[in-house]
């Protein structure tokens, strides 16, 4: 068995938090990320928005090739709670397992379901990492997508460098508060897009024969812009449902046309049974005759042709009636396919809807607390100046740390979900003048 693995980035599945300490614990804590949570160089275990290419061949020894799982190749979503799911195996936990060890897990329950003496050969690939954030004193505070090897300085490259302030307070302030804000509404009306979506396949997976909105989707005001999109999912629910019905009416209908038509060909079968035991008869007493020289040889020759026509004829029925039967075989099956299809394609679309909503909901809230910081701004005109010879410190909070963001150096590499807070190192200024992005909206 083959397996492609991620790139030895490590990064252990934890809830994230973005709590600053306050100023006094920050000049006095010396603390820096170290042991083997933060350690560099391990195999990456995958973790929940993590996107990854699964795909699976099996080896034909009696041809000499490989055969590929199409129905089951393609690109999967891990979602919150470190599962994806794969049609014929449904979900799987992959959480905190390495690309190895999901694609053995895949091979060994495919050998299990389909009793095949050989598990099929699976590759996994890791094709986007989550993301990481970057907030605090630089120029440009956004989410990052992570790379294996992403180091702390050149996630701050990524995100401008230092932040450069040319006034005291207004306009940057203002304007980035105004961007802010305007991200939320989106990411709140993009929520609610998500929440009837996933309304809409939950009922198709389920066969419901209505789609069963939140409350909050139910209460939106006729004509606006949350309406039209519960109307549009009811739409969508109705013309699937009604293209699944004419499909299988359609199937149906061909079932009985091959019915009839096997039918059909079973009385012609009949039918010609009768005529080739005639023509046999007829035969028999025929060569008796010609054995008693009362009738030449060529009257026996000419029926002999008669008869071998004839069961030519009910061979060609035959196999007429067994191709109608293959058909109508492959219609039922197509029959049964259609539905079986219709929840696979719901689930993988409510799967990928589920991480979406998470995915949104993390950035609304990392947009949250960009906004604070984005209206932190310094009391003093002579503390813009220090700030501008302030040297940085670098403070990163990862997901399930019992403690607060921890600080770090230039050169530490970043692992996927890191929070990334760039901060003045104020040790040097104990009388405040100098306060960080993150403490300056605390304040507030």
């Amino acid at each position: 068995m083959f397996r492609i693995s991620a790139l030895p980035y490590p990064f252990t599945p934890r809830s994230s938090r973005l709590l600053a300490p306050p100023v006094l614990a920050m000049m006095l804590a010396g603390a820096s990320l170290s042991g083997g949570a933060y350690a560099a160089g391990q195999v990456y275990h995958v973790v929940p928005q993590t996107r990854i290419k699964v795909a699976i061949v099996e080896w034909i020894a009696a041809t000499g090739e490989y055969k590929e799982w199409t129905a089951l190749n393609g690109e999967y979503v891990v979602s919150q709670s470190g599962a994806i799911s794969i049609p014929m195996i449904g979900e799987m936990q992959v959480g905190d397992k390495t690309v190895d060890e999901i694609s053995g897990d895949i091979g060994v329950r495919l050998k299990q379901i389909t009793g095949l003496a050989v598990a099929p050969t699976a590759s996994v690939e890791v094709i986007k990492y989550p993301m990481i954030y970057v907030s605090g004193a630089v120029d440009k505070p956004s989410e990052l997508e992570y790379r294996p090897g992403l180091t702390v300085r050149q996630a701050m490259a990524m995100a401008g460098g230092r932040e450069r302030r040319s006034a005291q307070t207004g306009d940057y302030s203002e304007a980035q508060q105004i961007s802010y804000a305007g991200e939320i509404s989106r990411m709140e009306l993009q929520l609610k897009q998500l929440g009837a979506r996933r309304a809409r396949l939950v009922a198709e997976l389920n066969d419901q024969p209505a789609i069963v909105f939140p409350p909050e989707i139910k209460a939106a005001p006729q004509g606006s812009a949350v309406a039209q999109i519960a109307t549009s999912e009811v739409d969508l629910f109705n013309a699937r449902a009604d293209a699944l019905r004419q499909q299988l009416a359609a199937a149906a209908d061909l079932e009985t046309l091959l019915r009839n038509e096997i039918n059909i060909l079973d009385e012609k079968m009949s039918s010609q049974d009768e005529q080739v035991k005639i023509a046999q008869d007829e035969l028999s007493d025929i060569s008796k005759l010609v054995d008693t020289k009362i009738l030449t040889t060529s009257r026996k020759t000419s029926l002999e042709r008669i008869v071998a026509e004839m069961q030519a004829g009910k061979l060609d029925l035959v196999v007429a009636s067994m191709q109608a039967k293959q058909k109508l075989s492959e219609t039922e099956r197509d029959a049964l396919n259609l539905k079986g299809l219709r929840k696979t394609d719901a689930g993988q679309q409510l799967q990928t809807t589920e991480t979406e909503i998470e995915d949104t909901k993390l950035k609304r809230n990392t947009t949250l607390q960009l906004l604070q910081i984005s209206g932190a701004s310094l009391s003093r005109s002579q503390s813009m100046k220090a700030l501008a010879l302030q040297p940085l410190e670098y403070w990163v909070t990862r997901k399930d740390d019992e403690a607060d963001a921890v600080k770090v150096s230039e050169a530490t590499e970043l692992q996927p979900g890191d929070v990334l807070d760039v901060r003045y190192n104020i040790s040097g200024s104990l009388d405040g003048t100098a306060l960080t992005s993150a403490d300056t909206a605390q304040s507030q």
